[in-house]
């Protein structure tokens, strides 16, 4: 159910990269997007609806403005530079959904490329957030 292509393979890993070095080296900030993240992940299969072949995912149209929400707080709150890209991130993949909601004949495999690109590049921002939060700590 989670691990079942390449593609879910690579998401997984780099869900554990980030959110992991996030959880273990991170303050507060990385701490809560790194649980939002994984929340995320899990919870998208378990809301995708497999009957569905046009227009957007509703459970998955949830979880994703649950967790834009979740880092716009972060972002609006913290001190931190890196919850404003993530939450960019995440706020063009709920435009995807919207784009896939306004016209239904976008090509399913595109709709989920898009989103999977652009979920590596929210993890990218976490990462980047955890490794510098190391780094503030070394000066």
């Amino acid at each position: 159910m989670y691990v079942q292509t390449p593609d879910q393979l690579i998401s997984f890993a780099g869900l554990a990269l980030c959110s992991g070095l996030a959880l273990w080296r991170g303050r507060r900030v990385e701490r809560i997007a790194g649980v939002a993240m994984i929340l995320a992940w899990f919870a998208t299969p378990l809301v995708h609806n497999a009957h569905q072949t046009f227009g957007p995912q509703v459970g998955e149209v949830v979880v994703d403005v649950l967790l834009l929400l979740v880092l716009l707080i972060l972002a609006l709150t913290s001190d931190r530079w890196w919850p404003m890209a993530a939450a960019a991130f995440q706020g063009v993949t709920a435009l995807t959904h919207l784009a896939a909601a306004i016209d239904t004949q976008i090509v399913p495999r595109a709709y989920y490329v898009a989103g999977s690109l652009l979920s590596y590049l929210t993890m990218a921002a976490l990462l980047v957030g955890a490794v510098n939060v190391r780094r503030a700590d070394r000066a």
